[in-house]
């Protein structure tokens, strides 16, 4: 399911978009985009592999923000989109320093790259959030992981990345990873279980799928995101965004109350996207 290309769709933010004129064509217009974050690189990239695999032709207008153009080169998505994406815009110099205790580049996640992904990951949460609650955290990032492994398999390919951040300016250590696959969906994924088949939207197929136990597989499918949503202690705030077909939920939990809300939208993405931001006081 490809995205309309005719006129200017917002991705994830107004200012970030996709917009062409036929099928031919893909234009990612970041030029007015002030921040960026992994699920905006990520969905980037999967857009624009999307699209490759259909034949179109992709252009990258990078942000008229040097910050944000610097911070896109730095997080690889210019390596990360299809060969050929033609890039606009104007390239800063970069001198790159190891900084894998904090970022995870834009990276494909394949059967053979997630184990590396996935160590690199564990090391990053238990630094910044601690070894109790890196852990928790990193069962709920297991599962997104192990999600677009097992069905978000595609041509075109799922990305990943990840940020940390020390909380010496909020006042909070936080941990967003970001994952987007080109796959099945969420919607077709549960309709291959029978006990699902009444399943008939995008948005109630998200709903079914951060329950406990829910699976599209006769399999048992492991408790990581429902657990870290229902375990959050009360010095953390935990946020998870997922976009699938037409659906998009935003789930989340401050202390002891939890909110959770999923909604039909106009522009439909092909796959699965995923964002979660745990957040503890430092």
């Amino acid at each position: 399911m490809l995205l309309e290309l005719a006129g200017r769709h917002p991705l994830l933010r107004d200012n970030l978009a996709a917009q062409g004129t036929d099928h031919s064509r893909l234009v990612l217009d970041a030029r007015r985009l002030l921040f960026a974050s992994p699920l905006d690189l990520t969905a980037a990239a999967a857009t624009a592999h999307t699209h490759a695999a259909a034949g179109a032709h992709a252009a990258l207008l990078l942000p008229e923000s040097p910050d944000v153009t610097a911070y896109m080169q730095r997080m690889d998505l210019l390596k990360a989109v299809p060969p050929g994406t033609r890039v606009e815009g104007s390239v800063p110099d970069e001198t790159r320093t190891d900084r894998s205790a904090t970022l995870l580049e834009v990276a494909a996640l394949r059967p053979d790259t997630a184990d590396a992904i996935s160590q690199a990951l564990g090391r990053m949460a238990t630094l910044h959030l601690g070894p109790r609650d890196g852990r928790r955290a990193f069962k709920g990032i297991g599962e997104l992981i192990d999600n677009a492994i097992s069905h978000g398999a595609s041509t075109s390919g799922a990305f990943i990345a990840a940020q940390a951040y020390s909380g010496k300016t909020t006042g909070y250590r936080r941990l967003e990873i970001a994952v987007c696959d080109t796959g099945i969906g969420v919607l077709t994924h549960l309709r291959h279980n029978p006990a699902h088949a009444h399943v008939t939207t995008s948005a109630e197929a998200l709903e079914r799928a951060v329950e406990p136990g829910v699976s599209g597989t006769h399999d048992t499918r492991g408790n990581g995101l429902p657990d870290l949503l229902a375990g959050t202690s009360d010095t953390a705030a935990t946020r998870l965004v997922l976009r699938s077909g037409d659906g998009l939920l935003r789930a989340g939990r401050l202390r002891r109350a939890a909110v959770t809300r999923a909604i039909c939208t106009t522009v439909p993405v092909q796959g699965t996207w995923s964002w979660l931001r745990v957040s503890y006081r430092s």
